[in-house]
């Protein structure tokens, strides 16, 4: 994931409007945990062209990866983007209103992110924040949104088992022949050929980037 180049001043910062969240972490009945935030750009409005984009954003550099790409390259003016981030079943045993915190701070980053990327564009932004098994909350989440593609990372095998879950390279194979829509798989290359054509623009750069 690259970093925001510098903070954005307050006068540049996006309007989104805060739009009503979900949160079932309280309820021992709910199918499905989940803590669900929603915002929208001012002006934005859903049309027939609107598109839907789910992005499987992983705690760890593949996710933050496939999460860039759809925000620099994916997502266009009108289109609507949600993001899941899953996150291990034992956090509920944790005070939930860190997971919340953590949840805001993670839309605020998705916001920041699409104002970086095109300060013009309008959206609304999904975020779900769910605990459990990864397969089955994108399952759930496919069905409800029905969204034209799904878009996953890979290579993030090591930090999602240490979440007690199996290898993002297994999410991405699960949804490339389980899902019901098309997937994309954002791959680490991508990342690393951007990294050597900003070396080459680089007038400073050595002889051994020749």
């Amino acid at each position: 994931m690259h970093a925001l180049s510098s903070p954005i001043p307050a006068h540049l910062q996006p309007t989104y409007t805060p739009k009503v969240s979900f949160d079932t972490f309280e309820n021992p009945n709910a199918t499905m945990f989940s803590f669900t935030l929603q915002v929208k750009s001012e002006g934005y409005k859903r049309t027939r062209s609107t598109r839907i984009f789910l992005c499987a954003a992983s705690p760890d550099e593949s996710g933050s990866e496939a999460l860039d790409w759809c925000l620099e390259s994916l997502v266009q003016d009108g289109d609507e983007l949600i993001v899941f981030r899953g996150v291990e079943q034992e956090v509920l045993e944790k005070d939930h209103d860190i997971l919340r915190d953590e949840a805001r701070e993670l839309m605020r980053t998705v916001q920041e992110k699409s104002f970086e990327f095109d300060p013009d564009r309008k959206l609304s932004i999904v975020l779900e924040y769910i605990p459990g098994k990864i397969t089955d909350s994108l399952d759930r989440l496919i069905a409800l949104y029905r969204p034209d593609s799904v878009v996953v990372g890979t290579r993030g095998r090591r930090s999602w088992q240490g979440m007690g879950m199996i290898g993002m390279g297994s999410v991405s194979k699960y949804c490339l022949s389980h899902s019901p829509v098309p997937v994309i798989v954002v791959r680490p290359e991508r990342k690393v050929k951007k990294t050597v054509e900003k070396r080459k623009a680089d007038p400073k750069r050595g002889r051994h980037f020749e």
